[in-house]
């Protein structure tokens, strides 16, 4: 379960998201609204990435007082990744392996459901912008998070990776609980389809 209270963000005092109270249950979430509206500011948030005012938590851990262990629920994929040129994929996964205890086999799934194995061995500098989401992706499906975030998540991707989405969203969702929270300005894409019946569409109304 995931609640917000009080949250309010500014930037040079222009209110950018003002929400008085947010309760979502566990489920499958998209949010949709016009660019600038304050979707990705609002995940990046959420993740425990940007400094707000007031309160959120998740499986009633506090982000403002306890962020380290709020931050173990949490699986973030921004809408334009950027990783250092210099580290491999396998370098991050690595990374996000140890920080969050995975064993060996649930990584080397995620890398075959990722189809990723081709080129994680190559620094990132290398990778174009569906591999670089490809690889964004699989580090926030990493260690079965009780939120997963996903800001844009079907940019630059092709269909095979549409369906593969969409099937792993799903799979996640039913098998491990996982809750996901997904935003665009599109309209819900019907590469998403396969989800659809479980899709529950938050209105950029809700987040101004």
């Amino acid at each position: 379960m995931l609640q917000l209270t009080n949250v309010r963000k500014a930037y040079q005092g222009k209110v950018i998201l003002n929400i008085p109270s947010l309760l979502l249950d566990p489920g499958i979430y998209w949010i949709q609204g016009a660019n600038g509206s304050g979707k990705s500011t609002l995940l990046k948030i959420i993740a425990g990435m940007v400094p707000f005012e007031g309160e959120i938590t998740l499986k009633d851990n506090s982000l403002r007082h306890s962020p380290l262990i709020y931050r173990q629920h949490i699986g973030w994929a921004a809408a334009e990744p950027l990783f250092p040129p210099f580290m491999t994929g396998m370098d991050l996964v690595i990374l996000y392996q140890r920080i969050r205890k995975v064993p060996q086999p649930e990584i080397d799934r995620l890398i075959e459901r990722f189809n990723v194995g081709n080129f994680i061995q190559g620094q990132a500098s290398a990778y174009s912008a569906g591999m670089t989401k490809r690889l964004s992706l699989l580090l926030a499906f990493i260690g079965n998070p009780a939120l997963i975030i996903l800001d844009e998540p079907l940019t630059t991707l092709d269909t095979n990776s549409f369906t593969l989405i969409s099937d792993l969203i799903l799979e996640f969702n039913q098998k491990a609980g996982t809750s996901f929270l997904m935003s665009s300005h599109q309209d819900l894409d019907t590469s998403l389809l396969n989800a659809q019946r479980a899709l529950t569409v938050i209105n950029q109304s809700i987040i101004q």
